[in-house]
């Protein structure tokens, strides 16, 4: 049997471990939602609506309407730059907690299990809180840089579009793919039972060189599975959107869809988890070479006849 469905097999051995794996990620998404929303009707709250101005923004080119909103976005200045920052810093917090216990409580089921210390988790959960902080930075950085060249190599008065999407994708397709690896390697490190995080990540980078074929196997079978999910939403959605008029039943639908997506989303992590977890404990440690095997030329050489 392969690892991806020994994880999917344990997972219906004990269900605990989806139930508590489901219980902090979608915790997490209440509490994102409400802080979101209450930041959201903040800062909407001191915008004046005017229905004449936004009649005309809807008779503008999209280069007009995004210089228009980037206008109404910087004129709230200060008071946008702080909401942010504390949102920001609220739901990493967060985030940060709620992941430290989720994964400490998934590592105590048998079938994860031994694992790595709250103090590790805790830790790791921090480190990717600041790997996702420094991506969005890295990207904003593209942003400003892509909007300088732009508009350093104007044509006809305009900023040069084509380059600016050219950098943003760039820069996007490599800020996604360090992210990922990142975040991939370091989800991983508590798995390690480990005394400290630094010899956790050893032990890790060990043993995906002992087991590379296998971790790739696996991280490839759970990335269609995830992929074929999504493609399966998409298509509901589209169907659902072409075939239902009224809004209220729609915006339902969608939100059962996209709930049903997270949830097998979460089933195969978990069961990518214990396939990883079983690669851990079948992991073959070379064996050292026999004394004999040290020096085969040695030979013994007898003492002079007196």
């Amino acid at each position: 049997m392969s690892p991806s469905a020994r994880g999917i097999r344990e997972i219906g051995r004990d269900p605990a471990l989806l139930l508590i794996e489901i219980g902090w990620r979608w915790g997490f998404g209440a509490v994102a939602v409400l802080i979101c929303g209450l930041a959201a009707f903040f800062i909407l709250g001191s915008v004046p609506f005017e229905p004449r101005r936004l009649e005309a923004m809807a008779a503008l080119n999209p280069w007009q309407l995004a210089q228009n909103l980037a206008e109404g976005i910087a004129s709230l200045g200060a008071a946008l730059l702080r909401v942010s920052f504390l949102v920001g810093l609220a739901l990493a917090a967060i985030w940060v907690l709620f992941s430290a216990l989720g994964r400490y409580a998934t590592l105590a089921r048998p079938a994860l299990a031994p694992g790595a210390s709250f103090e590790i988790c805790f830790l790791v959960s921090a480190f990717r809180a600041m790997l996702t902080a420094a991506s969005l930075a890295a990207w904003f950085v593209a942003g400003l840089f892509a909007g300088a060249r732009g508009s350093a190599t104007m044509r006809s008065g305009e900023p040069n579009l084509g380059l600016i999407l050219a950098i943003l994708l760039l820069a996007f397709v490599v800020i996604a793919l360090v992210w990922s690896t990142l975040n991939w390697f370091l989800s991983l490190v508590p798995l390690m039972a480990e005394s400290d995080w630094i010899q956790s990540v050893r032990s890790l980078l060990r043993l995906i060189r002992l087991r590379r074929d296998e971790w790739l196997e696996i991280s490839i079978v759970n990335g269609m599975l995830r992929a074929g999910l999504l493609l399966v939403g998409l298509v509901l959605s589209v169907a659902a959107s072409g075939v239902i008029t009224n809004v209220r039943v729609l915006l339902a639908d969608l939100l059962a869809i996209a709930l049903l997506y997270f949830l097998a989303a979460d089933f195969l992590y978990v069961a990518r988890l214990i396939a990883y977890r079983k690669l851990c404990d079948q992991a073959v440690i070379e064996p050292s070479p026999a004394p004999s095997q040290l020096n085969p030329t040695l030979t013994l050489v007898p003492k002079d006849a007196s």
